[in-house]
């Protein structure tokens, strides 16, 4: 797999090697046929809130901890797992956890393309030993790891995230270095889905080697709203033949947005987690972390409603700025690319641009209210 000049991952062939058996086509998630979807089962799909019941757990998380419990399970049964960890600043690849203390960084949101250097011979060889596996990443990952394998492995557990799809690795990039230029520091990591806050109005915190951080409203982020606009996706993301129901992973784990309509006594400040429960082992692994997580069952629309990401998603409608955007960012720096390309915030379910009257207004009232939250002690 090799970086492409948009910023993705593609794979490429050794033609002197290639014997033309055509196995890497039969076998690549983007080209398969889409799964059969039927809108029946969809409400059948146990669904549940849930968050982890260990209060620091459940801060450090970007939703609801589930995660964590279930590597500490399947490390406690002599397992290992397989995650995602940021290699540098820039670059985000598949690795292995055999402690609890390698499962850390694999816990947060990271909103970038990840690296598989050889993940998946590598979770072929555990379960070849017949130790337990837990594999956690995008549906297409979970589906091209099962494809890998051909066989199934009772002592594989998979999960697969509610993806939004992925940005190009070029704006990543440009993101680092306009903000290192911006705050004449070396930035260390960021935290996408930081909730000093709130889970609900999260921001992407920059923090710098010197140990300075600067937080940033994720609606206002420059490199978010890029994100979130779908202008900058990959182009398989916007035709997905795995979004939807049924899902690929034994569990789904995702956030529970608009939870607040419907249980507003959950603890909406740390986050809670929507989790769709797949197959009889999902639903094994479930009963086995039960004491570690609180699951409350909820019907399946609940959770549909605020996730239109377990919806069809696409047609093959690519952004209609998609093309222009990868042409000019050589040359655009990433505030004009979104002016240019975006050019609106977010207000509510409301997309309204930046220069209009009530765009300016509620920038204004954003940063007042930063301003006088750091001077409450973050209370508000």
């Amino acid at each position: 797999m090799v970086w492409n000049e948009e910023g993705f991952l593609i794979p490429q062939v050794d033609e002197d090697a290639c014997i033309s058996c055509g196995v890497c086509v039969k076998k690549c998630p983007a080209l398969q046929p889409a799964p059969a979807r039927d809108d029946k089962p969809r409400h059948a799909v146990p669904t549940y809130g849930a968050w982890n019941r260990g209060l620091e757990v459940h801060r450090a998380s970007s939703s609801g901890g589930v995660f964590t419990a279930l590597a500490e399970w399947t490390i406690s049964q002599g397992g290992c797992v397989f995650g995602v960890v940021w290699k540098d600043k820039e670059t985000a690849i598949f690795t292995k956890a055999e402690t609890m203390e390698e499962v850390l960084p694999m816990r947060g949101s990271k909103y970038i393309m990840a690296d598989p250097q050889g993940a998946f011979r590598s979770v072929r060889e555990e379960l070849r030993k017949g130790r337990r596996v837990l594999f956690v990443g995008t549906p297409c990952q979970v589906n091209a790891l099962r494809s890998f394998l051909v066989k199934s492995y009772e002592n594989l557990l998979t999960v697969d995230i509610v993806c939004h799809g992925v940005p190009s690795r070029v704006l990543w990039q440009k993101y680092i270095q306009e903000t290192e230029l911006r705050a004449g520091r070396e930035l260390s990591h960021v935290s996408f889905r930081d909730k000093d806050e709130h889970w609900l109005r999260y921001n992407l915190t920059a923090h710098f080697v010197d140990g300075y951080k600067y937080s940033e409203f994720y609606g206002e982020n420059v490199f978010m709203r890029l994100f979130l606009s779908d202008v900058a996706l990959n182009r398989c993301c916007y035709c997905c033949r795995y979004a939807g129901v049924p899902r690929q992973g034994d569990l789904t784990l995702g956030d529970f947005w608009g939870v607040q309509n419907y249980h507003p006594d959950w603890p909406l400040r740390e986050g809670i987690g929507a989790l769709l429960v797949n197959t009889p082992a999902g639903d094994a692994a479930l009963k086995a972390v039960r004491s570690a997580v609180e699951c409350r069952e909820v019907p399946f629309s609940e959770v549909y409603a605020g996730q239109d990401l377990l919806h069809d998603k696409g047609k093959g409608r690519i952004h209609p700025n998609r093309s222009a955007l990868m042409s000019s960012m050589a040359k655009l720096n990433l505030p004009e690319l979104r002016d240019r390309y975006v050019g609106t915030v977010l207000i509510g379910p409301w997309a309204v641009s930046r220069t209009s009257l009530m765009g300016k207004l509620f920038l204004k009232a954003c940063k007042l209210l930063q301003k006088l939250n750091r001077r409450a002690g973050g209370i508000l």
